[in-house]
């Protein structure tokens, strides 16, 4: 067989999830048709998958499992890209992870030729499926691993797709791999059914889903200790998109900063809620600047950065988000002209205004993660 099929049928010989198994947006991109047998043979699991380009060993395969037991039943195939795909459809019998004698695959396989590239939005693809009654020439490139093989990481560089697996590499900014970092695929279908791993010393980690007919959607996070807390860091994915067991696909994360949005003004460090001081309503804090000071170290071990930042409104107040942990000097100013500062009230205590605050960030009961509370006001007098 071609490099290309062998690359087919070896990606059939595990029991792929797929994008089938999850639930189709109205604006997701499909492809749609049926598949049939010939002499009433039952369908029940055949793969039908979608090659990009006609590219089957792209990471961007996706694919649906017939399950029904008739001998013609339609498929769809959801979450595709804007580009045309190859259409292949096949029943593994003997679970070899390759055509042979008793397997049934639609023509194109049998004859070891490409298939037409259908574009998206096509719902009118036809596959024909028929015994395998000949063995098969000997494969051309290496065998897909094994349900009991594990495949070895290389020892350096990112992380390459493997078909049945996660994969990825965290780095930092500056690039240099983190270890010890928490990688979570949750089940997308089952409430907490999680599959769990931790990076190596390399910053790398590898989670099987060869067997797992399902998708996952992949994070990352790592654990910063602050001021006898520890605050979980949800990294930046380079890719947010789910990941169907059965072919896997490559995540890499960073740990940086998240970008903030309208729906999402927190970011994934602290956060400065401020808030003006009760009953003044000469200040305004959308013309507000503020500009933070590290004092020392930070919890990431650097010492940090002179930031100046204006606040944004959030279902929490008007906040400055994405501030590593640690002590900063405060300071702030409305069009140019100099605030006070305090910090908020919590309880019956009382903190002294001045042109400054210094100090860190605390933990209150309706936050997971340590933020600052601060007032503000235009100077009295």
């Amino acid at each position: 067989m071609n490099h290309k099929i062998n690359a087919l049928t070896a990606l059939f010989g595990f029991s792929l999830s797929l994008s089938a198994y999850a639930v189709p947006t109205a604006a997701s991109r499909t492809i749609s048709g049926t598949v049939s047998a010939a002499g009433g043979h039952s369908l029940k699991g055949t793969v039908v998958i979608a090659c990009p380009k006609g590219d089957c060993d792209s990471d961007e395969v996706k694919g649906a499992v017939i399950g029904s037991a008739k001998a013609k039943a339609d498929f769809t195939i959801t979450g595709l890209n804007n580009v045309s795909y190859a259409i292949y459809a096949v029943q593994d019998n003997d679970g070899d992870e390759d055509v042979s004698v008793g397997d049934w695959v639609d023509r194109n396989l049998l004859a070891e030729q490409p298939a037409p590239l259908q574009k998206v939005g096509t719902t009118n693809v036809k596959l024909e499926l028929v015994e395998v009654k000949k063995a098969a020439p000997a494969p051309t490139t290496p065998p897909a691993p094994s349900s009991s093989a594990k495949p070895a990481a290389p020892a350096s560089g990112p992380a390459t797709a493997q078909r049945g697996y996660i994969t990825g590499t965290v780095v930092n900014e500056q690039g240099v791999p983190l270890p010890n970092v928490e990688v979570v695929a949750d089940n997308t279908l089952a409430y907490n059914s999680n599959l769990i791993t931790h990076t190596d010393a390399q910053g790398r980690y590898s989670i099987d889903v060869r067997n797992a007919p399902v998708t996952f959607n992949v994070t990352a996070s790592l654990a910063i200790k602050y001021d006898g807390h520890s605050a979980s860091v949800n990294l930046v994915p380079d890719n947010p998109a789910t990941v169907p067991g059965g072919v896997g696909g490559v995540r890499n994360f960073t740990f940086k900063p998240k970008p903030v949005s309208q729906a999402d003004p927190y970011g994934n460090l602290g956060c400065v809620f401020v808030e003006r001081e009760a009953g003044n309503f000469d200040i305004d804090p959308a013309q507000v600047i503020l500009t933070l000071t590290p004092v020392g170290k930070l919890a990431d071990g650097s010492t940090g950065k002179v930031r100046q930042t204006k606040l944004v409104y959030s279902g929490s107040g008007w906040v400055a988000a994405n501030v590593m942990w640690g002590t900063y000097k405060v300071t702030g100013t409305m069009n140019g002209r100099p605030i006070e500062l305090r910090r908020r009230i919590p309880g019956m205590e009382t903190y002294e205004w001045g042109s400054s605050y210094t100090g860190g960030f605390t933990r209150d009961y309706q936050s997971l993660q340590p933020n600052m509370f601060l007032e503000i006001r235009l100077p009295k007098g």
